[in-house]
Parts: C-alpha cells; sequence; structure tokens
C-alpha cells in the first residue's frame, strides 16, 4: 500500500464526519438530572459511528504513521543526497584545488625553466658578446703589432739602405781617394824620374864639356 496525498485527504474528510456524528448524537453532560433515555436503534447506530470513527481512527493514525514513516524516508534521503552532494562538492572541491594547485605548480615550475632560460640565453649572449670583444681586442692588438713590426722593419729597411748607401759613399770617396793619392804618387815619381833625368843629362853635358875643352 502506497500513502498518497489523496488517502491522506480522504481519511481526514472522514474523520472529521464522523466527529461531527459523534458531537450531534452525544448526551449532554451537564444539563437536568432526569435524561432521556434514546432507543435500541440510536445506541446501535452511535456504536457503529464510534467503531467508524475509531477504525477511521486507527486507519488515519497508520497513514500517519506511514507518511511519518515516508517523511523520515524521504529525510533520510535528503540527508543522503545532501551528504552525497556534500562529499561530492568536497570531492570536487579537493579535485579542483589539487587540479589548480597541480597547474599553478607547473606554470611556475614553466615559468621557473623560462626564467632559467632566458637567464641562460643571456648568459650565452654575454659570453659570446665578451668572446667577440676579445676577438676585436685580440684583432685590434694584432693590427697594432703587425703594423709595429711593419714599421719596424721599414725603419729598419731605410736604416740599412742609409748605411750601405753610406759605406758605399765612403767606399767610393775611399776608393777616389786612393785613386788621386796613387796618381799623384805616380806624377811625382814621374817628375822625380824626369828631373834627375835632366839632371843626369846636364851632367852629362857639362862633362862632355869639360872634356873638350
Amino acid at each position: 500500500m502506497h500513502i498518497t496525498a489523496e488517502k491522506i485527504k480522504e481519511a481526514a474528510e472522514a474523520l472529521e464526519s464522523t466527529e461531527l456524528k459523534s458531537f450531534m448524537f452525544q448526551e449532554p453532560t451537564a444539563g437536568p438530572l432526569t435524561r432521556r433515555r434514546r432507543s435500541s436503534r440510536s445506541t446501535g447506530r452511535s456504536r457503529r459511528s464510534t467503531r467508524g470513527t475509531r477504525r477511521s481512527t486507527r486507519g488515519t493514525r497508520r497513514s500517519t504513521r506511514g507518511t511519518r514513516r515516508s517523511t523520515r524516508g524521504t529525510r533520510r534521503s535528503t540527508r543522503g543526497t545532501r551528504r552525497s552532494t556534500r562529499r561530492s562538492t568536497r570531492g570536487t572541491r579537493r579535485s579542483t584545488r589539487r587540479s589548480t594547485r597541480r597547474s599553478t605548480r607547473r606554470s611556475r615550475r614553466s615559468t621557473r625553466r623560462s626564467r632559467r632560460s632566458r637567464r641562460s640565453t643571456r648568459r650565452s649572449r654575454r659570453s659570446t658578446r665578451r668572446s667577440r670583444r676579445s676577438t676585436r681586442r685580440s684583432r685590434r692588438s694584432t693590427r697594432r703589432s703587425t703594423r709595429r713590426s711593419r714599421r719596424s722593419t721599414r725603419r729598419s729597411r731605410r736604416s740599412t739602405r742609409r748605411s750601405r748607401r753610406s759605406t758605399r759613399r765612403s767606399t767610393r770617396r775611399s776608393r777616389r781617394s786612393t785613386r788621386r793619392s796613387r796618381r799623384s804618387t805616380r806624377r811625382s815619381t814621374r817628375r822625380s824620374r824626369r828631373s834627375t833625368r835632366r839632371s843626369r843629362r846636364s851632367t852629362r853635358r857639362s862633362r862632355r864639356s869639360t872634356r873638350r875643352s
């Protein structure tokens, strides 16, 4: 037997009608001492009505018990649904919290990795810049050293050329001087020889002249 709202209404209406009837056929409690006697028909009717009312009250009590049981079941079901909803909401909250925490951790890790990669790229760029600067400096220094060496070689070559020129000039001068001296000596010897020849000639002539005389 399923207890519905319509059955509960019917039982309540039956109770109201039986109570009215019992109230109508009820004997007055306060009144004259001489009570009227009712007929056996009226007493049978009243007994039947009371039995009906008792049965109806029993049915209503049963129906109320059933309704109470149903309400208890509904309350229990609502409590269970509430508990299940609470558990589900807690689970969803926990899952959302865990997922959000995991996502935040992952995002933080990714940001940290991106920061580390940026730092590494910056460091690599700095190192490349430093290496480029060092290479530029080394190139400049090598260029300067080569220029200096070239200048020094040019200067040395110039000095050697000058020294060679000077030596050549000196040798030429010395040769010229030696030639001149040789020439002068030759001339002097020739002159001396000529003078000696002349003197010899003159002596011979004088001797001849003396001999003739």
